[in-house]
């Protein structure tokens, strides 16, 4: 509500001071008509110029390219500015007789739209650049909160009693009988709590750091459930200097396995892979009843990271009784914060 009133008031100020400044005091009758016509046409290009910049704004951004941004706004000002000349001299035309001097005496005006039409034009740009800043700040906060989330989540999840007493069984288990794949486990088992303490305080992970983690990861799960866990890793090796969101990939593997059955009758099948664009976790879908909305929160949870540090968003869906979950894989350089 204080925006508009602002805005009018802005509006009915320039609409009026212009005539004021310009036109002869003595014609007080001609005054008033050039005031109307003036807030009138004042009101209609304030207006139009805050579509206009929003529009050059979203099609062609200035954290993207900004002299691109500057140069369409350059040339919209001229556009602008020629129109209302053009129009103000179309109005004289209707209403008075045209003076011999007409263009010579309508100097001061001109310059006066060029500057009003430049005044205006800046402030649009200016609101929209302290907007832009205000996102950034609340993208930052937010994915800061989501990022804490993240890692008490991860924390969680490696440090509840259910993944410890599990590991821990599965270990007395094996000593006696295989101490070497003992010493493997615990190995693995420190992967992945070095993993978690390297990596929560970061935004991204190189896909090959969070590959090794993963399978650490998977080497225990399977010594839990043996063959009845198939997991193929089929990540093409071309993935250096390319990222993903930590624990991301272990996420997904998480809930495939958390959500689905696993037994002789029904193993669960896992295929991880890649393109160019995507990281691709699929599994075969034999879920556990009652489990669909915890199943959910890892994955809004996921979907919100990413949104809030790239314009390209995870998907998950259901094809051919298999679930597939697709990531983006990101560039360092097109990462928004």
């Amino acid at each position: 509500m204080n925006d508009n009133l602002i805005r009018l008031i802005s509006i009915f100020f320039i609409g009026i001071i212009m005539p004021v400044i310009f036109y002869d005091k003595s014609d007080i009758k001609g005054l008033l008509l050039w005031i109307v016509i003036s807030v009138i046409m004042t009101f209609v290009f304030w207006e139009g110029s805050i579509r206009v910049v929003s529009y050059i704004w979203h099609r062609f951004p200035f954290e993207k390219n900004i002299f691109i941004h500057i140069a369409v706004n350059f040339l919209y000002l001229s556009i602008l500015s020629v129109f209302i000349i053009a129009l103000l001299y179309l109005i004289h035309l209707s209403f008075s007789r045209l003076s011999d001097n007409y263009w010579q005496n309508m100097t001061g005006v001109h310059v006066a739209v060029v500057l009003v039409s430049f005044f205006t034009t800046s402030i649009h740009e200016g609101i929209f650049i302290f907007n832009k800043w205000k996102e950034s700040l609340v993208l930052s906060s937010k994915l800061e909160k989501e990022i804490i989330q993240s890692q008490l989540d991860g924390l969680k999840n490696q440090l509840n009693p259910h993944f410890l007493f599990n590991s821990l069984s599965i270990l007395s288990s094996i000593i006696p009988v295989e101490p070497e794949k003992a010493v493997i486990f615990v190995n693995k088992l420190s992967d992945i709590f070095r993993y978690t303490l390297e990596f929560r305080d970061k935004n991204i992970v190189e896909i090959k750091e969070e590959i090794d983690f993963v399978n650490s990861y998977i080497f225990l799960q399977k010594m839990r459930y043996s063959n009845n866990l198939k997991i193929a890793n089929n990540i093409r090796e071309k993935v250096s200097g390319y990222y993903v969101l930590p624990f991301s990939i272990q996420i997904l593997i998480e809930n495939a396995i958390k959500h689905n059955e696993i037994s002789d009758k029904y193993p669960l099948f896992v295929e991880i892979s890649n393109t160019n664009e995507y990281i691709t976790v699929k599994n075969n879908i034999q879920r556990i009843d009652n489990e669909e909305e915890s199943f959910n929160v890892g994955l809004r949870n996921l979907t919100e990271r990413y949104r809030l540090i790239s314009d390209r968003k995870p998907m998950f869906y259901e094809k051919d009784k298999e679930f597939i979950a697709e990531i983006p894989i990101l560039k360092k350089q097109k990462i928004v914060l």
